[in-house]
Protein backbone atom coordinates (compact mmCIF):
# COMPACT_ATOMS: atom_id res chain seq x y z
CA UNK A 1 0.00 0.00 0.00
CA UNK A 2 3.23 2.32 0.61
CA UNK A 3 3.50 2.65 -3.59
CA UNK A 4 0.14 3.17 -4.09
CA UNK A 5 0.00 5.78 -1.47
CA UNK A 6 3.34 7.26 -2.78
CA UNK A 7 1.59 7.30 -6.13
CA UNK A 8 -1.81 8.64 -4.82
CA UNK A 9 0.36 12.20 -3.85
CA UNK A 10 1.20 13.00 -7.46
CA UNK A 11 0.14 16.09 -9.23
CA UNK A 12 -3.57 16.49 -9.82
CA UNK A 13 -4.08 13.55 -7.42
CA UNK A 14 -7.00 13.28 -5.23
CA UNK A 15 -4.11 12.72 -2.16
CA UNK A 16 -5.41 8.78 -0.86
CA UNK A 17 -4.06 8.09 2.11
CA UNK A 18 -2.70 4.38 3.13
CA UNK A 19 -5.62 3.86 5.02
CA UNK A 20 -7.84 5.65 2.66
CA UNK A 21 -6.92 3.24 -0.28
CA UNK A 22 -7.07 0.34 2.54
CA UNK A 23 -10.74 1.42 2.74
CA UNK A 24 -11.92 1.36 -0.44
CA UNK A 25 -10.20 -1.51 -1.81
CA UNK A 26 -12.75 -3.54 0.91
CA UNK A 27 -15.56 -1.90 -0.04
CA UNK A 28 -17.80 -4.42 -2.92
CA UNK A 29 -18.99 -1.40 -4.64
CA UNK A 30 -15.37 -0.99 -5.57
CA UNK A 31 -13.10 -1.37 -8.56
CA UNK A 32 -9.43 -1.41 -7.02
CA UNK A 33 -6.82 -2.89 -9.54
CA UNK A 34 -3.19 -2.97 -9.45
CA UNK A 35 -0.62 -3.14 -12.10
CA UNK A 36 2.85 -5.17 -10.34
CA UNK A 37 5.70 -6.57 -12.46
CA UNK A 38 7.10 -6.82 -8.79
CA UNK A 39 6.96 -3.54 -7.95
CA UNK A 40 3.64 -1.49 -8.15
CA UNK A 41 3.67 0.00 -11.97
CA UNK A 42 0.54 1.70 -11.35
CA UNK A 43 -3.74 1.27 -10.60
CA UNK A 44 -6.87 2.44 -10.60
CA UNK A 45 -9.80 2.80 -8.43
CA UNK A 46 -13.34 3.15 -9.44
CA UNK A 47 -16.39 2.89 -7.69
CA UNK A 48 -20.24 1.44 -9.32
CA UNK A 49 -23.30 2.52 -8.32
CA UNK A 50 -26.60 2.05 -10.36
CA UNK A 51 -24.95 0.54 -13.59
CA UNK A 52 -22.41 3.29 -13.87
CA UNK A 53 -18.65 3.04 -12.53
CA UNK A 54 -17.50 6.27 -11.18
CA UNK A 55 -13.52 6.40 -12.01
CA UNK A 56 -12.12 7.74 -8.27
CA UNK A 57 -7.99 7.69 -9.39
CA UNK A 58 -5.70 6.36 -12.42
CA UNK A 59 -2.03 6.61 -11.45
CA UNK A 60 0.91 5.48 -12.96
CA UNK A 61 4.17 5.72 -12.25
CA UNK A 62 6.15 6.64 -15.75
CA UNK A 63 4.15 7.60 -18.52
CA UNK A 64 4.07 6.24 -22.42
CA UNK A 65 4.66 2.87 -21.05
CA UNK A 66 1.08 1.60 -21.48
CA UNK A 67 0.16 0.86 -17.54
CA UNK A 68 -2.74 3.43 -17.78
CA UNK A 69 -4.34 1.67 -21.12
CA UNK A 70 -3.84 -1.66 -19.48
CA UNK A 71 -5.63 -0.35 -16.62
CA UNK A 72 -8.24 1.55 -18.12
CA UNK A 73 -9.04 -1.73 -20.29
CA UNK A 74 -9.13 -3.94 -17.30
CA UNK A 75 -11.35 -1.19 -15.74
CA UNK A 76 -13.92 -1.19 -18.27
CA UNK A 77 -14.18 -4.81 -18.36
CA UNK A 78 -14.63 -5.15 -14.12
CA UNK A 79 -17.09 -3.15 -14.80
CA UNK A 80 -18.85 -4.26 -17.48
CA UNK A 81 -18.76 -7.74 -15.66
CA UNK A 82 -20.85 -5.88 -12.71
CA UNK A 83 -23.30 -4.69 -15.07
CA UNK A 84 -21.95 -1.15 -15.52
CA UNK A 85 -23.00 0.58 -18.46
CA UNK A 86 -20.41 3.72 -18.81
CA UNK A 87 -17.67 5.03 -16.59
CA UNK A 88 -17.95 8.60 -15.71
CA UNK A 89 -14.86 10.61 -14.37
CA UNK A 90 -13.64 13.98 -13.53
CA UNK A 91 -10.56 15.92 -14.34
CA UNK A 92 -8.71 19.17 -13.82
CA UNK A 93 -8.96 21.42 -16.57
CA UNK A 94 -5.65 22.09 -16.21
CA UNK A 95 -4.57 18.21 -16.37
CA UNK A 96 -4.43 18.48 -19.98
CA UNK A 97 -2.42 14.71 -20.40
CA UNK A 98 -4.60 12.91 -18.26
CA UNK A 99 -7.46 14.84 -20.64
CA UNK A 100 -5.71 13.74 -23.54
CA UNK A 101 -5.80 10.21 -22.14
CA UNK A 102 -9.40 9.80 -21.38
CA UNK A 103 -10.34 11.22 -25.44
CA UNK A 104 -8.14 8.71 -27.10
CA UNK A 105 -9.70 6.01 -24.98
CA UNK A 106 -12.99 7.74 -26.21
CA UNK A 107 -14.35 9.47 -23.68
CA UNK A 108 -16.64 11.88 -23.85
CA UNK A 109 -17.09 15.43 -22.00
CA UNK A 110 -20.59 15.70 -20.76
CA UNK A 111 -20.01 18.78 -18.82
CA UNK A 112 -17.95 21.03 -16.36
CA UNK A 113 -18.12 21.92 -12.56
CA UNK A 114 -16.51 25.57 -12.35
CA UNK A 115 -14.31 25.89 -9.51
CA UNK A 116 -14.79 22.61 -8.40
CA UNK A 117 -11.28 22.10 -7.32
CA UNK A 118 -9.43 23.74 -4.51
CA UNK A 119 -7.17 25.99 -6.49
CA UNK A 120 -9.97 27.25 -8.58
CA UNK A 121 -9.93 25.55 -11.68
CA UNK A 122 -12.80 23.50 -13.09
CA UNK A 123 -13.89 19.87 -13.40
CA UNK A 124 -14.01 18.77 -16.50
CA UNK A 125 -16.85 15.52 -16.52
CA UNK A 126 -16.41 12.94 -19.01
CA UNK A 127 -18.20 9.69 -19.52
CA UNK A 128 -16.78 6.60 -21.31
CA UNK A 129 -19.63 4.18 -22.63
CA UNK A 130 -19.35 0.57 -22.15
CA UNK A 131 -21.14 -0.95 -25.24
Amino acid sequence: MGEIEALARRPFAAAWSRQACADEAERTDSIFLVADDGAVRGYVLARVFEGESQLLDLAVVEDGRGVGRTLWSALAQAARGRGCRKITLEVSEKNSRAQHFYRRAVAKVVGRRPKFYNDGSDAILMDFPLA
